[in-house]
């Protein structure tokens, strides 16, 4: 005997087979959520050393730095900074004074990364918010615990647009954003980690919310062994905000949306 079809039942089963793909369609796919995130949301007056809050790290922020030897110069200020379409969180930022005159010392404040990054193969994205608050002297962000093999993300003393290079200033591989004074920046580096020389992409000012670009500020000569936490490492004037860590480019790009305030 052969099979018979039921016509009458084609229009259920194509309406089921169409709930069905909506239902899947419409499941939260797992997506590579933030591994550190420091919002700087502590009140402000209050010192950086010793606070907690933020995840992704092991222990508070700590004095640290390659031949850094003032640790009291980081404190937080009313309002935060701020980047058009970005999504921020709290009310203040980190402002870092500028060392003294006729003070040769190197101010630097560390937290450790709950993970050592610096796994061939692994790709990571880092950003934050960077605003130079005086012309003279250099500030950064600086990845790594390895001596002298640390990727500084920073504004040079000497030259006065956003880099990336070695902590010390070799190797710099510059961008053409000029450093303005009160002029808040969205700093953003894709970091490759390899058998061998890494490769770190330093994007300017991208728009939160779009997709990756197509190129970048690439510096390809390091090799990073050591990743494990980030210094931030100066003597000029200097204010940071919202540090991010992730797996993908969109996780520490987030677009605000219309009800979000910081």
């Amino acid at each position: 005997m052969g099979m018979s079809y039921a016509p009458h039942n084609s229009p259920r089963i194509v309406v089921s087979c169409i709930f069905a793909l909506i239902v899947i369609l419409c499941i939260p796919r797992a997506s590579a959520a933030l591994i550190a995130y420091e919002p700087f949301e502590y009140p402000a007056g209050t010192p950086l050393v010793g606070a907690t809050n933020g995840f992704g790290f092991d222990e508070p922020w700590r004095p640290g730095g390659f031949n850094a030897h003032i640790f009291n110069l980081a404190h937080m200020k009313p309002g935060a900074l701020t980047y058009p379409s970005l999504a921020t969180k709290g009310t203040n930022h980190l402002q870092i004074q500028a060392v003294p005159d006729g003070i040769t010392e190197i101010h630097g404040i560390a937290r450790f990364f709950s993970t050592n990054l610096a796994v061939a193969g692994a790709t990571f994205y880092l950003s934050f918010l960077h605003r130079p608050d005086a012309h003279e002297e250099y500030s950064s962000v600086v990845l790594g615990t390895g001596d002298p093999d640390e990727l500084s993300i920073g504004k040079s003393g000497s030259v006065n647009v956003y880099h990336i290079s070695q902590r010390g200033g070799t190797g710099r591989a510059l961008s053409d954003v000029e450093a303005v004074v009160g002029r808040t920046v969205f700093r953003v580096v894709k970091l490759e980690f390899k058998d061998g020389p890494d490769r770190f992409t330093l994007y300017m000012n991208p728009t939160p919310g779009k997709p990756e670009p197509t190129s970048g500020v690439v510096k390809d000569d390091l090799n990073l062994e050591f990743a494990e936490g980030i210094t931030l490492y100066s003597r000029g004037a200097w204010s940071v905000d919202e540090i991010r860590l992730g797996h993908t480019w969109s996780d520490v790009t987030p677009a605000a949306r219309p009800s979000d305030s910081k």
